[in-house]
């Protein structure tokens, strides 16, 4: 009984330092859509008083921003779908080994959600 509550709390020790790590990607990423963004911009307005060389400059540029963009797209997306299954994965476990608890915390989460969409 005692091993199954320390892992209980192992895994929800877990639990916030992975939302804190998926709050500073998110964090990471709109900064850098943003900026991406700002680059963006000011390199479609540059490239309307270009001439044909500075455009194709303009041209390159905006290409190697948008494959940096989507570089680290691609890594948050393999980083987000490992999480998910890491997730999933401790979800089973945690399931597996505590049916009646699941169940009971399933059945509060939906009481809860019912009572507060009534309330609506």
């Amino acid at each position: 009984m005692q091993m199954n509550s320390g892992s209980l709390q192992s895994g929800s020790n877990a639990s916030p330092s992975a939302s804190a790590m998926a709050g500073a990607d998110f964090d990471r990423l709109s900064t850098d859509f943003r900026a991406f963004l700002g680059d963006c911009e000011k390199l479609l307005t540059s490239a309307q008083t270009l001439s044909g060389e500075g455009a194709a400059v303009a041209r390159a540029e905006f290409g190697r921003r948008m494959a940096d963009a989507r570089t680290k797209l691609d890594a948050l997306r393999t980083t987000a779908t490992h999480r998910a299954v890491v997730a999933r994965h401790a979800t089973e476990a945690y399931v597996s080994r505590e049916p009646l608890k699941a169940i009971a915390i399933a059945a509060g989460t939906g009481a809860i959600v019912a009572l507060l969409l009534s309330r609506r």
